[in-house]
């Protein structure tokens, strides 16, 4: 009878779950450093299509090298921003990645307040101890933006990748 390895893997499927939903290891929930992978934008199915999530590095805000944000991205960055990689995705979605000279919860604190005040709603969202993620809505747009502690730079550094949809 084949029940038994049936039942093994859906029990390994049940207990595998709920650390996905809370964010694992590829999520960040370990501090995350200049050096480690980090995981991409969301793309659920978009392997085989030449897509691939944000970068797996990037350097220190003082050695990091700026690419041009497009000049109508609509989500605000945290002051000091370096714009290190811009990606315009199929379905109208584009995909930055910043490096931030300040400290996490710091960033934290910027885009909990300029998100509201450039008119765009923080929801769903969490914080933990080194990183913080949110989805976001406006007039026309919807995003995520997470944010996550750069424990290798010898200052306080912060990466912020977004993910933004006009509609």
């Amino acid at each position: 009878m084949r029940l038994m390895p049936a039942c093994t893997a859906a029990l390994l499927l049940l207990s595998v779950a709920p650390l996905a939903a809370c964010g694992g290891a590829a999520d960040g929930a370990a501090p995350a450093s200049a050096t480690e992978q980090d995981r991409g934008d969301g793309d659920a199915g978009s392997e085989g299509n030449g897509q691939s999530g944000t970068p797996q590095t990037v350097d220190c805000p003082d050695k990091a090298t700026a690419v041009d944000l497009p000049a109508d991205f609509p989500a605000p960055l945290p002051d000091g921003a370096v714009v290190v990689a811009v990606q315009e995705r199929d379905g109208g979605r584009t995909v930055v990645t910043a490096v931030v000279p300040a400290a996490e919860k710091d960033v934290l604190a910027d885009v909990q307040a300029a998100y509201p005040a450039a008119g765009l709603t923080l929801t769903e969202g969490e914080t933990e101890e080194h990183d913080a993620e949110s989805n976001f809505t406006g007039d026309g747009v919807t995003g995520r933006w997470g944010i996550r502690e750069l424990s290798d730079c010898s200052d306080a550094a912060t990466r912020i990748d977004l993910v933004v949809r006009g509609s």
